[in-house]
């Protein structure tokens, strides 16, 4: 504690701090004793000094080795002063405490390295409080590294413990551990006071939180949440829309209240038309059937086994492959679908009626397939769904003998088919 201004201030503070350390702590069957260390006037530089060898703590025994030393001054050797401790306290299995009562000043790395060793030799059971005697912010910054590496204590100034309730709460937090909360956790070390009788707590005296929401394992009613998952009060992920789909599995998010929705989150649709239960006019559409915004076939389509025949509308003229305005709406709804319901790969089949020979026939179904795939492509339907194949006059859905029959089988089938 060498400082030759105020070398009589330290050492008078150092005394009355030790002296009322002494009268506060209980006889309750402690175990203790009084190490000193540095030169002063006993010309004991480098050196540390037992003045109370460890043993059964009396309030008297104290004062007497206390009254008896007159070598506290002088450079410190709080590291040798340390390793001393280390061999007072083997064999000593209690949870220890050990105080220092120093002005920091002179002390270094090995201070800190002796106050490690400390607690890695100790364990758990063992801390490392400070009493810092004057006002120098270096030791006090060298005292706190070594409170650190000692373990949970703390540091105050002498100053702080001055008076009686003071003393009184330091005595309290050093050697008696108050645990108002009995959650194993000193009331000085828990960051959490007041936590709830059983409730399990971390080192700090905190609730566990398992699973890292933010929720404590006590209150969370869904234990095991994923890391980065945002939850509710409870602990449980967040259902913005309130389908009972969790927000990070919805894929559907925004779903109106009371919509039922499958696994994903997303509205039924159990025709699986494309268009929910929820807004379905036209519920148990046979699969694969086009239909509108409000899921009911495309006006125009007709059902014939598992084709889709546009119907009410001539898709050519006779020996023509170009689409006639009229028939382009139905196409378009039919385009539409596609583009919503992408499951679907499909055969465009060109038909012609028996006007002219095969050999003219064939090729001019074919191309009025891909006139058909043409214009669903500019729909946007991807060209990689769409195949065109010509079938000529083989294939009439009604008479060739009428000018009305030989209209109809000039069209397009249209084969679909899921991927």
């Amino acid at each position: 504690m060498a400082d030759r201004w105020q070398h009589r201030t330290k050492i008078a503070n150092s005394d009355e701090f030790l002296g009322a350390l002494n009268q506060t702590i209980p006889e309750i069957g402690f175990v203790g004793g009084l190490r000193s260390f540095g030169k002063g006037a006993c010309e004991m530089k480098g050196k540390t000094v037992s003045i109370a060898d460890v043993g059964s703590y009396t309030t008297s025994g104290i004062a007497d080795a206390l009254a008896d030393y007159h070598c506290p001054a002088g450079y410190s050797r709080l590291d040798l002063a340390l390793a001393a401790a280390g061999n007072d306290l083997v064999n000593k299995s209690a949870p220890t405490a050990l105080v220092i009562v120093s002005d920091g000043r002179h002390m270094g790395d090995d201070e800190v390295e002796a106050a490690r060793a400390l607690k890695s030799a100790f364990g758990d059971g063992f801390d490392i409080y400070a009493v810092l005697v004057g006002n120098d912010k270096k030791g006090r910054a060298l005292l706190e590294e070594v409170v650190a590496a000692g373990g949970d204590g703390y540091l105050k100034g002498a100053e702080e413990l001055s008076g009686a309730d003071a003393m009184g709460q330091f005595v309290t937090d050093v050697f008696l551990y108050p645990d108002d909360d009995g959650d194993g956790v000193a009331n000085h070390l828990d960051k959490c006071p007041n936590t709830p009788n059983g409730v399990k707590v971390d080192t700090v005296g905190c609730p566990l939180d398992t699973d890292g929401d933010g929720v404590p394992d006590y209150l969370d009613k869904c234990p095991g949440t994923p890391a980065g998952v945002k939850v509710d009060a409870k602990g449980c992920p967040i259902d913005s829309d309130g389908d009972g789909v969790a927000d990070q599995f919805d894929k559907c998010p925004g779903t109106p209240a009371g919509v039922k929705v499958d696994a994903k989150g997303c509205p039924i649709d159990s025709d699986g038309d494309g268009v929910a239960d929820y807004l379905d006019k036209c519920p148990g559409t046979p699969k694969g059937v086009p239909v509108d915004k409000v899921g009911c076939p495309v006006e125009g389509i007709e059902i014939i086994g598992d084709e889709w025949v546009v119907r009410g509308k001539v898709l050519f003229d006779t020996n023509k492959h170009a689409i006639k305005t009229e028939a382009k709406d139905v196409l378009s709804k039919i385009a539409a679908f596609l583009v919503k319901n992408k499951q679907y790969v499909v055969e465009i089949q060109g038909h012609t009626d028996s006007t002219g020979t095969a050999s003219f026939n064939d090729p001019l179904s074919q191309r009025r397939a891909e006139s058909v795939v043409e214009f669903l492509v500019g729909e946007g339907v991807s060209v990689g769904r769409l195949t065109a194949k010509g079938y000529g006059a083989s294939d009439p859905i009604d008479s060739n003998d009428t000018a009305d029959g030989r209209a109809k089988n000039r069209r397009v089938d249209f084969h679909p088919s899921e991927r």
